[in-house]
């Protein structure tokens, strides 16, 4: 089984306890590839733990073959490592991070027709389920799709469960940490493994989002730049912040710095304490699964 995946991260505070989970929240982002979760101690409201493992395909040395790892085996090795994850938890939450969704506004919004919003940007496949999210406070609906394998594999380990997409928990927590500093417009570009969101508010609301896929650097200052100008925002003027997968110094930092003037990082949500153990991350990263917790989804 522990060939079904590797460990990036793993930060755990010592007052860790598995056996108190009825006092601990568990936030989980699943990925076509990974597994993401943190914990929070409901008692201390403190974030304790992080902990990210990744899916691989295994190649074998003596061989010229490789092992498909499917998802269910993958996700049934990382809850095999830890049993204890499937604990009676005081609260569990779960994302999926995918890339095909749309934005409904509420007043259009039918679930009946949750098919028909996805067509005019994507087709559906036959081998995915279409969900949707209700966005309370920017009073609309996001639809999605996530894999139908993928979702079976999480209702079977943790069934009963309601299954949100992660850039839905993205919208809502940076509405919770920034609407009071908002008076002005903002870019926030959040950074995933193969894609990222990009968010931008004219100060009193959000007025566009989407998802790219990129492969380097320049797919990314591309796209921020084309939608900027679309838009008719200057880069010289408008604040961008950073959220997810990325550190100062990075190429993709470092190419942004020549084409937008103000290029901030995100801060972590000052209504929780943090352990000692994720202090060694910077504040923007893994954000938007630290707000799990604070979403009303």
């Amino acid at each position: 089984m522990a060939d079904h995946f590797t460990v990036g991260l793993n930060l755990l505070d010592n007052s860790f306890n598995a056996e108190d989970a009825r006092n601990y929240g568990l936030a989980i982002f699943f990925s076509d590839t990974q597994c993401t979760f943190c914990i929070l101690d409901g008692k201390r409201n403190k974030l304790i733990a992080l902990h990210q493992m990744l899916k691989y395909d295994v190649q074998q040395i003596n061989t010229l073959s490789s092992q498909k790892i499917s998802y269910p085996d993958f996700l049934k090795g990382v809850l095999t490592s830890m049993p204890w994850l499937k604990s009676s938890f005081r609260q569990v939450k779960i994302a999926y991070e995918g890339k095909k969704s749309t934005l409904i506004p509420s007043s259009l919004f039918d679930p009946a027709r949750l098919e028909d919003y996805l067509q005019f940007n994507f087709q559906p496949g036959k081998d995915e389920d279409v969900l949707a999210d209700h966005l309370i406070s920017m009073d609309s609906y996001q639809v999605f799709t996530i894999p139908v394998h993928i979702r079976q594999s999480i209702l079977t380990h943790f069934p009963g469960s309601r299954i949100v997409l992660a850039a839905s928990v993205l919208i809502e927590s940076v509405w919770i940490n920034y609407k009071n500093r908002i008076n002005a417009p903002r870019v926030f570009l959040n950074l995933c493994a193969t894609f990222f969101n990009l968010m931008i508010f004219d100060g009193r609301q959000m007025s566009y989002f989407n998802t790219f896929a990129f492969q380097n650097p320049e797919d990314v200052t591309y796209y921020l730049i084309f939608v900027l100008e679309q838009l008719n925002l200057n880069p010289e003027t408008i604040p961008l912040i950073m959220l997810g997968n990325v550190e100062r110094g990075d190429e993709l930092v470092e190419l942004l710095f020549k084409y937008v003037r103000h290029v901030e990082f995100g801060r972590r949500n000052e209504g929780y304490k943090y352990s000692y153990a994720l202090n060694q991350l910077p504040p923007h990263v893994h954000s938007p699964l630290f707000n799990f917790f604070s979403c009303g989804l």
